[in-house]
């Protein structure tokens, strides 16, 4: 098993750095190590893995060496099962610098779906993959020309069996909405995106695939009434984009829900969230 974290030393700084440790009976890990090469008091975070070889995971992450204003780094970095670094690489020397990102192994290799950033600030989720040991050039999933002088912290979740992908994800452009897209070979190419949300979406969404290639996905939606609290929602696409019915998980503030997860375990498929203050803790449920 391996684990990945952030970790502040300061919080009057922005100054963060991603820690991986390994472990193979859940009890002892190993010492914490960075996960980077850069140990420069910036910005290293949003990482997100997954098993990528032969007793190795890979560590998507970003890296803003010179500020949040500056152009943001895509890296990555390929982790032994014993927890050490042992390779980083630049996937994409310009990315929205506050949006997590989203890593899922396919038949034919990795594939990451993130936020991308241009220079004339348009932040649509882009993708890329590896395969056969090279990486592809970064691919634009959806024309949703989200022009944004701000960072939106909010992306896509990506999930993956054998040949089939689906990735998740939120726009502000127009209306504020979640997508959904399906791909049959491996993120090669990928339909048109279905409608996910019902109403005014907040985003923050994750998915999962199930054994038949529909995708359960969680977003955090506005209730229909006036000054109504937001909810964590959750619904099952199927390829073709039809989509279930609407199920309400949770409500809340959207600050004490946090950032909803959806996991898919065997045949169960789980979903956590916050509570938030006083008693702030992570609620689970199982979906059926």
């Amino acid at each position: 098993m391996l684990a990945h974290w952030v970790e502040m030393p300061q919080t009057e700084s922005d100054a963060e750095y991603v820690y991986v440790s390994a472990s193979r009976d859940g009890v002892t890990w190993s010492t914490p190590v960075m996960a980077h090469q850069d140990h420069s008091p910036v910005q290293h975070g949003l990482a997100s893995m997954v098993a990528s070889g032969s007793a190795e995971g890979s560590l998507i992450w970003l890296q803003a060496l010179h500020g949040e204003d500056a152009p943001v780094a895509l890296m990555r970095t390929v982790v032994s099962a014993e927890g050490k670094s042992l390779k980083e690489e630049t996937l994409d020397p310009d990315v929205c610098a506050c949006c997590p990102t989203s890593v899922v192994k396919t038949a034919k290799g990795l594939l990451i779906a993130y936020r991308d950033h241009t220079s004339e600030d348009i932040r649509d989720i882009a993708v890329i993959r590896l395969e056969n040991g090279h990486w592809s050039s970064p691919k634009n999933l959806n024309p949703d020309m989200w022009k944004l002088n701000a960072c939106p912290t909010n992306a896509a979740s990506a999930g993956a069996k054998g040949d089939r992908v689906a990735i998740a994800w939120y726009t502000g452009q127009g209306s504020p909405r979640v997508q959904v897209a399906f791909s049959t070979d491996s993120g090669s190419t990928f339909g048109k995106p279905a409608l996910v949300s019902t109403g005014h979406a907040y985003g923050y969404v994750s998915l999962s695939l199930d054994d038949y290639g529909s995708a359960l996905i969680s977003w955090l939606e506005k209730g229909p009434e006036q000054n109504a609290p937001t909810r964590v929602l959750m619904r099952r696409v199927a390829a073709d984009g039809t989509s279930g019915p609407v199920v309400k998980v949770a409500e809340g503030s959207r600050q004490s829900l946090g950032f909803p997860k959806i996991l898919r375990t065997g045949n169960e498929t789980w979903i956590a969230w916050g509570t938030g203050k006083p008693a702030a803790k992570v609620q689970t449920a199982l979906l059926k």
